[in-house]
This record gives C-alpha cells, sequence and structure tokens, in this order.
C-alpha cells in the first residue's frame, strides 16, 4: 500500500505569492499596451459618419467646439494664431479636425482652407458612427 503524508498547510505568503504575480503581469501588459489619451481642451459631440475609427495617430489635432472656440492640441487659440503657428511648422502631414456636429460646414471649410494653406497633406474629420436601430 501507498503512503501519502498529508499536505502541510500553506502560509499566508505562499497563498499571496501566485496573486502578487498575476496583479504584477496584469500592470507591465496594461504599462506595454496602454495608450495614453488625453482629455480633449472642451467638450464637441462630432457629426454622425458611416464610416468606421482611422487607422493613424496624426500628430497635429484640432479642435472647433460649437461657440468657434479653437484648440491646436490641448493649446486653445484663434483663428489667426491657428493660421500663424501651423504655417510655422516645416511639416504638416496628416492632421485630425474634431469638430462639434453643431458647428456650421462653413466654419469648418474656413478651417480647412487654413489647413490646406499650411501644406496639410492629408485632414481626417472624426465623426461618430451612426447607430441604426
Amino acid at each position: 500500500m501507498i503512503r501519502f503524508d498529508k499536505p502541510r498547510a500553506k502560509t499566508d505568503e505562499e497563498r499571496v505569492l501566485p496573486l502578487v504575480n498575476v496583479v504584477f503581469l496584469l500592470l507591465i501588459f496594461v504599462m506595454i499596451a496602454g495608450e495614453i489619451i488625453y482629455p480633449d481642451p472642451f467638450q464637441t459631440q462630432p457629426p454622425h459618419s458611416i464610416r468606421e475609427g482611422w487607422t493613424e495617430t496624426p500628430e497635429t489635432t484640432i479642435y472647433v467646439g460649437v461657440n468657434f472656440q479653437i484648440a491646436l492640441g490641448d493649446k486653445p487659440v484663434t483663428q489667426a494664431m491657428l493660421e500663424k503657428l501651423l504655417h510655422e511648422k516645416e511639416e504638416l502631414g496628416k492632421v485630425r479636425l474634431k469638430a462639434d456636429g453643431r458647428v456650421p460646414a462653413s466654419q469648418v471649410v474656413i478651417i480647412m482652407e487654413i489647413l490646406a494653406s499650411a501644406g496639410a497633406l492629408e485632414v481626417d474629420l472624426i465623426t461618430v458612427s451612426e447607430v441604426s436601430s
């Protein structure tokens, strides 16, 4: 007959160690895979669209609020300041434009014309996916 000894009782430290390992691994995963998203300088409600998301992260983001508030990145600017700052950039490249859906299209077109004159290669207008009922 085979005789097995009773398993010895685990101490509190032995019980907690696997949990600490899992939490540590989750923390490392979040640090590596996570992306820091900064809040918008003011609240916007983008217009609806049927297109899904974007594929690249442009280095320049412009926000247009309902009262024609403008921000370049996280800094509020006037239309004249925006034009000056964009023309000072050596290479503008791809730009993300996040305008409130209640802003008249004519005002959004003004910003797009400023971007075109500053040398923007591509402008992504941020929209919200339309939910079908």
